[in-house]
């Protein structure tokens, strides 16, 4: 009987491996359906977790929760609603004021905010008379009710924003002691990212073994690509030795296929299968990138710019604008009327912070270190497109490479 669950369920385990990817948690509450549907299906995929991935499952009355650790830090992998570091400071005071109440407990936010100005004294004094203070707050708060950490009862939390003596009455639900994530050591030497990044070299050669399995697998599995330099070579080394099995479990787990190359390696979905955020997308900005990389593969391949060892290719700021400038000039009449109509500084800053977010490219001080996917992931517009400007170039659609 057993079995034959297991392999009902193997026809599920894509969707559900895929819901706890895409969501910061799945809760009872929120969505009963999904999270027993997801509970079911726990079997397929609790091995993926556990082994290859090295994560931790949270399985409970209330919530399933997928604690997505990555192997190194990147900016898009913060809280999105969050504009500034204080929001961050509200929201960890916000969890320890949660952590002392009751599940079903109700509170006044005036009761919040003075428990805020005693918890962040000495860190980040409160001052709810600033108006930058009242809107970083009712940010958290609005994030707060999107992830089910609490509801409301009475009021509107965007009140708050324009007056400091709003007053709104919420209820805890009791998700806060599942929120942060549980590290299984002792972090309180740890005092900057990289400290925590640091866990994936700790141990003996064995644990070290295990370890570089698990950044793999995490690495391809919520960023864009994994790449390796000539004096890095163990990331390479397991990938080309285990490509057949990488291939096969993320593939029945997200579905899609592992591309490697020689100096880096993709976990590519199906178009039929694509979740979350992906590149390319219909968008101008999408199209705009891969018109620039196709230029810039161009470039880089009649020898214009020099490659690397590890195919990466660095650019000035002033080469960097005058591609963007020839790209813009080019092919700006097929955009949309918002990316024509932007400055070229304002979509040079569009453009980096796109393609840095998909790891195609790294802004430093003296400009741009482009990587391997520049060549991989470019489109351009059909021949016939060179005939047509104006309106009409808008309905023609880009071709992906």
């Amino acid at each position: 009987p057993c079995l034959t669950v297991c392999c009902f369920l193997r026809g599920m385990e894509m969707n559900e491996f895929r819901y706890l990817l895409d969501r910061f948690w799945v809760t009872r509450a929120e969505n009963k359906e999904l999270y027993f549907s997801v509970k079911r299906a726990l079997p397929c995929y609790r091995r993926l977790i556990n082994e290859q991935l090295g994560w931790n499952l949270i399985v409970n009355e209330s919530v399933v929760k997928l604690e997505k650790v990555p192997p190194k830090a990147m900016s898009w992998m913060g809280i999105q609603e969050f504009q500034e570091s204080l929001d961050y400071c509200l929201l960890c005071g916000t969890l320890l004021f949660l952590s002392d109440l009751d599940d079903g407990e109700q509170f006044l936010l005036s009761s919040l905010t003075e428990a805020l100005e005693a918890l962040l004294a000495e860190l980040q004094p409160m001052d709810w008379t600033r108006f930058s203070h009242r809107k970083s707050l009712v940010r958290v708060l609005r994030y707060a009710q999107q992830t089910g950490l609490l509801l409301v009862y009475d009021g509107v939390s965007e009140a708050f924003g324009n007056d400091q003596t709003q007053e709104v009455l919420y209820e805890n639900t009791g998700l806060s002691r599942h929120f942060p994530v549980h590290f299984g050591r002792d972090i309180m030497h740890c005092n900057s990212i990289e400290d925590f990044e640091a866990f994936a070299w700790e141990g003996e050669d064995a644990e070290r073994g295990r370890q570089r399995t698990q950044r793999v697998y995490r690495q391809l599995t919520l960023a864009p690509a994994l790449y390796w330099s000539e004096q890095d070579h163990s990331d390479y080394d397991y990938v080309k030795n285990q490509r057949a099995w990488l291939n096969r479990y993320l593939g029945e787990a997200m579905g899609g296929e592992l591309h490697v190359h020689k100096n880096g390696a993709f976990f590519v979905l199906d178009a039929e299968h694509r979740f979350g955020a992906v590149h390319p997308r219909d968008s101008a900005i999408s199209d705009a990138a891969l018109l620039l990389c196709a230029q810039l593969r161009d470039q880089i391949t009649a020898g214009i710019y020099p490659r690397g060892a590890d195919d990466t290719v660095f650019l000035t700021r002033r080469e960097f604008q005058r591609e963007m400038m020839q790209c813009h000039t080019q092919y700006a009449a097929g955009w949309g009327r918002r990316l024509r109509e932007l400055s070229l500084d304002k979509l040079a800053q569009e453009l980096i912070s796109y393609l840095s977010g998909w790891m195609i490219l790294e802004p430093q001080a003296e400009g741009f270190l482009l990587y391997p996917a520049v060549g991989k992931w470019i489109g351009h517009y059909p021949a016939r497109y060179q005939d047509r400007v104006g309106e009409e170039a808008e309905d023609e659609p880009l071709e992906d490479a």
